[in-house]
């Protein structure tokens, strides 16, 4: 044996091999745990089939139609017979149109007044009923705020028409009370066009998005309340130090999810209170897409924006998504 002689490697062949055989037994374990959890949950799996083929039928499927926002789409014409004209519906959208920018504010700009006034009210709202001590009045308070959830737009705008129309309650009441002189429409004023919007979204949706939160508060442990309690915090305190942080994973997700939404401020709403003196404050993405879609028959233009809308949609989602993964580590995936 030579002085000076390193054997320190001599068994590094056998340890590769062992580390390899090593890493394939893993492998083989996770391999038939996987298999065996699809076994066990099979017939779970089998309740699930048919939502997948319906969400692949009915929500992935059509999208082959975005074909047409590249090519010059006549009806009645086989799809792909149409002439192709690549990225120009997009360009005239946004350097052409002149109306691009208008759209954009008012989607914005109503989605974020929706997200800023109905979120807190919702989560106040939560904390109102679950503190409720009588459940007979929580139930009727439940009933009473969930009710404008399941009344239909159409029927919300009459009634709102009623109100705020020249011959309405509001200007009845102006009037006899001397602050104005002469009836205001309202609905026509532009100035008013937002306030209004956003208060009809938030009385008709606060009380069915408290259910969401009221979920979140019922899953806190109620062992900390009476610890609590035991120490001397009053009912205050408790919201602060224990229901609000309960209920905060929650709400970041629903701010995730209300960004990722941010141009789909909806339809119904704004088409059935836009009039042409509130169009400038009142027309959204989706009214704009029905306007030059289905009302004026340029599908191809239409599907343009509306493919637009999307893909902006799911760039806000993902930035938000990470932003709230590394502020706080909650995410949605």
């Amino acid at each position: 044996m030579k002085l000076g002689t390193d054997y320190s490697n001599v068994e590094a062949p056998n340890m590769k091999s062992n580390i390899q055989i090593e890493n394939k037994v893993i492998a083989k374990t996770h391999k038939n745990k996987y298999w065996g959890a699809f076994g066990r949950q099979r017939y779970l799996l089998a309740m699930l089939l048919p939502f997948l083929i319906w969400g692949f039928i009915f929500l992935y499927m059509p999208l082959y139609g975005w074909v047409m926002a590249f090519m010059r789409y006549s009806p009645g014409k086989p799809l792909f017979s149409n002439q192709w004209v690549g990225l120009e519906h997009f360009r005239v959208f946004l350097f052409e149109s002149g109306e691009f920018g208008i759209v954009m504010r008012n989607s914005i700009v109503l989605s974020m007044l929706g997200l800023i006034f109905q979120l807190p009210l919702a989560v106040s709202l939560a904390i109102i009923i679950y503190e409720l001590p009588f459940r007979i009045f929580k139930r009727t308070v439940q009933t009473i705020s969930y009710l404008p959830h399941f009344v239909s737009w159409v029927i919300v705008a009459n009634l709102f028409f009623e109100i705020f129309s020249r011959q309405g309650v509001l200007n009845n009441l102006l009037l006899m009370l001397g602050i104005v002189r002469e009836p205001i429409f309202f609905l026509g004023e532009p100035g008013l066009t937002w306030p209004i919007l956003t208060a009809t979204r938030v009385w008709k949706g606060v009380g069915w998005d408290s259910i969401i939160f009221l979920g979140a508060i019922s899953g806190i442990d109620p062992n900390l309340y009476e610890a609590a309690y035991v120490d001397g915090c009053n009912k205050f305190q408790r919201i602060r130090h224990i229901t609000l942080p309960g209920i905060m994973p929650t709400v970041s997700v629903i701010i995730i999810l209300s960004a990722g939404a941010i141009l789909n401020t909806g339809f119904e709403q704004y088409y059935l209170f836009g009039t042409p003196a509130n169009r400038l404050y009142s027309d959204v993405l989706d009214t704009y897409v029905y306007r030059y879609g289905l009302a004026m028959g340029q599908f191809s233009f239409a599907t343009a924006v509306g493919m637009f809308k999307t893909i902006v949609s799911l760039i806000v989602l993902f930035t938000v998504n990470s932003i709230f993964k590394r502020i706080n580590e909650k995410s949605i995936f």
